[in-house]
């Protein structure tokens, strides 16, 4: 099976937050979108990428954290 570009780009957690971002774009709440994006990485690898949306809420606030520590 060959597995498009688009979707291997999940797989990498800038590739997973760009899919989520898109999926805002179209959805009504941010929860929404995030089980659409989870289900897009389900379909494809049989598992889920993180184990609810408040987990990968916690990992987006660490990396915004780190990024504007980073700029001080």
């Amino acid at each position: 099976m060959k597995i498009p570009f688009e979707i291997l780009a999940l797989l990498s957690p800038k590739g997973f937050e760009e899919r989520f971002h898109n999926y805002c774009k179209k959805e009504k709440t941010y929860k929404i979108a995030y089980e659409k994006t989870e289900n897009d990485f389900e379909k494809y690898f049989g598992k889920r990428r993180y184990s609810s949306y408040d987990s990968f809420r916690v990992v987006m606030q660490r990396k915004m954290k780190q990024s504007f520590n980073d700029k001080k």
